[in-house]
């Protein structure tokens, strides 16, 4: 196999793995926030709880999204 064909194989499994980790990262975040306020809401019988957590998942997740971005930013910046 040809050097460059190898090199756009290795950038392109690169790119795959930081789409999913970044896809992984929001989806989690969400639902460990709307889990956590689920359980508070089950403890409590306050659905706001619930909310709150789902709420605070969603911020969580956008946030790895904007360190992740600049992570990536700074990555090829260097290149």
């Amino acid at each position: 196999m040809k050097e460059d064909t190898k090199k756009f194989l290795k950038d392109l499994m690169s790119g795959g793995y930081k789409a999913s980790a970044i896809g992984l990262s929001l989806v989690l975040a969400i639902i460990i926030g709307g889990g956590l306020g689920y359980w508070l809401y089950s403890v409590t019988g306050h659905v706001y709880w619930f909310y709150i957590g789902l709420i605070l998942g969603i911020i969580a997740g956008f946030r790895n999204l904007y360190i992740m971005g600049k992570q990536y930013e700074e990555d090829t910046k260097d290149k």
